[in-house]
């Protein structure tokens, strides 16, 4: 079932988004105090030697995230983290990536690439990957439109620096936020820039649009809010560490898809064969189906009896969920570039297992896990219309079993699948009508989610559509990655004010 991008948007952790939702409900500041919120500003505020440089980074999605890079010389050495390409995403062989160009506000709407791109530096403790780009195996040096140079610096010269970080915050347009070197540890350095995940992979670059360190990651919740407002800092590695890493060789624990490992060793890197498009592994000497593996781990997972935490048993079903990412029997260009899917020789037995997610979930804690009653078997139909009708019956059994209340997560779900109504409430009103819910700001995703099935399947008009979006644009109550979302949809349908 082709599907806008993004309804199952990955993003920060539901929990870190709630207690820092809940915190900042509960700052403490006085009636008249105007707390300090960390901010963004599009790419086209930012001055000109910056807006240049800019044209170097790029959006970069992968199937199960979304980050930043930015390209370091003509030919296409491109530079990110090593939690985006490196050891755990990207084999030796290489893999296959979708950028985006000029992703940003003041541009036209620009289609994902397809490209491959193989590690020629990758080194896990400083967080840095520079891999070669090119249209495809063995094809000629991609050429990006512009790139940034690299200006060797070392830490404690960097302080009391200015810095401008260019990235993609949440995998929304290009976004720009400014800061100062404030700190420094080993190949660290602390700015006071803002950042948000999907900034992975972001330049920090100098005044002069030099590059001068590679953003790492931001604060966490529990750093962030104060009583006063929201401290925001950002931690990044230094050019002169980045420079001394690029003539390594790659670390030994770099995996390779053409050796013979084991089927749970294939479950547990399978991200790694989907990233490089691989959809068999050799194990044993033999080559076997990727899925294979998964549906063995999965199986294994599911008759386990015992864990003890949600989050053991997240851990434990992750073979389950991970082939969600692999399974797609209808073939479709995704809205994130060239897709790359399977279909299981064994489609009723994948069936079989989500459903038992849904009920493992259900009497462990209650939760009801409709991804898997709902996206995942349409994924298993061979096209996009059985698709639908088949998401939509496992969907609406699961409901009449469960019987939740109406909230925007079923919301969403119902949407996705053309289900108008849900226990005598019009969905369409449910979500046009979203400030009537008492904690719909908690949900401000789902709610943008679900706008978007609407308008897919034609059930608001272009004004609704854009009135709804920019009303909860301008909500105060709304967080900033429901506001980073918003612009995303508007600028991907071209009303982006």
């Amino acid at each position: 079932m082709g599907r806008p991008n993004p309804s199952r948007r990955a993003g920060p952790p539901r929990a870190r988004r709630l207690l820092a939702a809940f915190a900042l409900g509960l700052c403490g500041c006085g009636a008249n105090s105007s707390p300090t919120l960390p901010s963004f500003d599009d790419i086209d505020q930012a001055p000109a030697v910056i807006q240049a440089a800019a044209q170097a980074v790029v959006l970069v999605n992968m199937p199960s995230f979304a980050a930043t890079a930015v390209f370091i010389s003509p030919d296409g050495l491109m530079l990110t983290n090593n939690h985006v390409l490196g050891v755990s995403v990207c084999p030796v062989e290489g893999c296959y990536v979708n950028i985006t160009f000029d992703y940003q506000r003041g541009a036209p709407p620009s289609a994902p690439v397809t490209v491959f791109v193989v590690p020629k530096a990758v080194d896990v403790g400083l967080d840095i990957a520079v891999l070669q780009a090119s249209m495809g195996p063995g094809g000629a040096p991609l050429n990006p439109p512009n790139y940034v140079t690299i200006d060797s610096r070392d830490p404690a010269e960097l302080l009391g620096t200015h810095v401008n970080v260019v990235g993609h915050p949440e995998d929304s347009i290009k976004k720009w936020s400014a800061g100062e070197v404030v700190d420094t540890d080993g190949a660290w350095v602390t700015t006071t820039a803002f950042d948000l995940p999907g900034n992975s992979g972001s330049p920090m670059l100098d005044d002069h649009g030099h590059l001068v360190a590679i953003l790492h990651r931001g604060a966490d919740g529990l750093d962030l809010v104060t009583s006063a407002g929201v401290n925001d800092f950002s931690i990044g590695t230094a050019s002169s560490a980045l420079i001394a890493a690029m003539s390594a060789p790659l670390p030994a624990s770099m995996w390779s898809t053409s050796e013979s490992t084991t089927s749970a060793a294939v479950a547990a890197q399978d991200m790694i064969y989907l990233a490089a498009h691989q959809p068999n592994a050799v194990v044993g000497g033999t080559s076997e189906p990727v899925l294979t593996s998964l549906g063995a781990a999965c199986d294994a997972a599911l008759a386990v009896q015992d864990y003890v935490t949600p989050e053991d048993l997240t851990a434990g079903l992750q073979p389950c969920f991970d082939a969600e990412s692999w399974i797609q029997c209808a073939k479709f260009t995704s809205s994130t570039g060239s897709s790359f899917g399977v279909c299981p020789d064994d489609p009723a037995d994948w069936q079989r297992r989500y459903q038992a997610i849904f009920e493992y979930w259900r009497s462990f804690n209650g939760e009801l896990e409709l991804d898997e009653v709902s996206f995942a078997i349409a994924a298993l139909s061979t096209d996009s219309t059985s698709g639908q009708q088949a998401g939509a019956y496992a969907l609406t059994q699961a409901l009449s079993e469960a019987n939740p209340p109406l909230d925007f997560v079923v919301a969403q779900h119902l949407a996705a699948f053309n289900i108008t109504e849900y226990q005598g409430t019009s969905i369409l009103q449910y979500v046009q009508n979203y400030k009537n819910v008492p904690d719909y700001a908690l949900n401000g995703e789902f709610i943008v989610s679900a706008i978007q099935w609407l308008d897919y399947w034609a059930l608001l008009t272009n004004d609704q559509l854009q009135s709804m979006l920019a009303a909860l644009h301008g909500d105060g109550a709304i967080d900033l990655g429901t506001k980073l979302l918003i612009e995303q949809v508007e600028y991907n349908r071209g009303i982006l004010p």
